[in-house]
């Protein structure tokens, strides 16, 4: 896609605070129409970190507009399709994941640091600044530019602030300083990734999608990643959160033995994967339904950071892309941020916000159930998700940002 720069677009350079998935996403884009802009990330590079994600197409296909959704495509798995089973292994419902022919681009599923990987690698290949290690501490706005200081006492001056930094934003806590917190919604995620060779008879199609078991004592979930191997994950209702020392002092043996003790019975490969697991993470699931604004003077939150979403939903990769990519548009084609950051809320706020609380929503899906009642989950999921399963997918994936097309303020 060629690059668009408008006369009339934002001169001023554009300082972005966190460099995960909408902050290098930002960067991209706004180098693509020559807007000046640097990304600064709290943590070293994330080389290993992280779980894994699923990229709808809608997030597919922004990635095709920055020209890497086929980088993209070969460090994940393709996910054509939803598989819905019980503890005992049946098929309760399957629809397909969309299709490349109706959304543009088909949907993957992928491990969080492959996907830092291919941006921070066309990062570092057009010469886009970016440093690691600067955790922000305070932010300061004098009317004419907006300074970000950092805890190593350096510091960075801009014409506007972008607060990509997820959903613990040190941004969202400046600006916002009585706004609400993340709110913990009642789930632990716990997750792993086992490699191919530990299950040579799964089949290809089951690599290539997502597959959902809803037993009497949890749910969970895997999908192929990159090289054939499996990503596996798992959403346990727990009354409390738990704390960094709980989650830290938490051994791959630990983990296994928690998951064993609850899923070894449940139909293959399930065991399977949890067994000769080799990397598992273990944390706090958290959302934000509502910010009362995304904004205060010269600085706009985006991403987890404005609207964090429960992975229930798998959007949240998704809607910081979109994110990202409507916001560059706005500052392409106008010069006035504060037009922008107003037109940008306006835009997106009824959109993520539904998507939050249908995430929410899906948690609860999720529950420990007695016999009786996963009797009649399975109806229900047999019933309804095969009548409606694909076509609930349509307003998420539908949505394209017309790249190409002016952006027009007050729409």
């Amino acid at each position: 896609m060629a690059t668009t720069i408008s006369k009339n677009g934002f001169q001023g350079k554009v300082l972005i605070i966190g460099g995960g998935i909408g902050g290098n996403a930002l960067a991209l884009f706004l180098h693509k129409v020559g807007i000046d802009c640097a990304v600064y990330e709290a943590y070293p590079y994330k080389d290993g970190i992280g779980g894994g994600l699923g990229l709808a197409p809608n997030g597919m296909n922004v990635l095709a507009a920055l020209g890497l959704a086929e980088k993209v495509k070969t460090r994940s798995s393709l996910a054509l399709q939803h598989t819905f089973y019980n503890a005992g292994g049946k098929i309760l419902a399957r629809f397909k994941n969309g299709s490349p022919e109706k959304y543009g681009q088909p949907g993957v599923s992928m491990l969080r640091p492959a996907l830092y990987d291919v941006m921070n690698e066309e990062i570092k290949r057009q010469g886009i600044q970016i440093e690691f290690q600067k955790r922000l501490k305070d932010i300061r706005q004098d009317g004419a530019k907006v300074v970000a200081c950092f805890d190593d006492g350096t510091q960075a001056e801009g014409d506007v602030l972008i607060g990509a930094d997820g959903v613990r934003s040190q941004t969202r806590r400046i600006i916002l300083p009585d706004g609400p917190e993340p709110s913990y919604v009642g789930i632990i995620g716990i997750g792993g990734v086992t490699p191919a060779a530990a299950v040579p008879h799964m089949s290809q199609r089951d690599k290539q999608g997502f597959s959902y078991t809803y037993g009497p004592r949890g749910f969970f979930g895997y999908a192929g990643v990159e090289n054939g191997d499996v990503m596996w994950w798992s959403n346990l209702p727990y009354e409390r959160e738990l704390s960094r020392e709980e989650l830290a002092g938490v051994s791959l043996d630990t983990i296994k033995q928690e998951m064993l003790a609850i899923f070894s019975d449940y139909h293959q490969p399930i065991e399977t994967l949890i067994r000769s697991t080799q990397a598992t993470v273990k944390h706090n699931i958290h959302d934000i339904q509502s910010l009362p604004t995304w904004q205060q003077g010269r600085v706009l939150l985006i991403g987890d950071a404005a609207h964090a979403v429960s992975p229930n939903s798998g959007q949240g990769a998704s809607m910081a892309l979109e994110d990202a990519m409507y916001l560059a548009k706005l500052l392409r084609d106008c010069g006035d941020y504060a037009q922008v950051f107003a037109q940008f809320e306006q835009a997106r706020k009824p959109r993520v916000e539904k998507i939050v609380a249908e995430g929410r929503r899906r948690g609860s899906d999720k529950a420990i159930v007695s016999p009786f009642q996963q009797a009649i989950r399975e109806v229900m999921i047999r019933i309804f998700v095969n009548l409606f399963g694909e076509k609930s997918l349509d307003e998420a994936y539908a949505y394209k940002i017309d790249w190409e097309e002016k952006a027009v303020i007050g729409s």
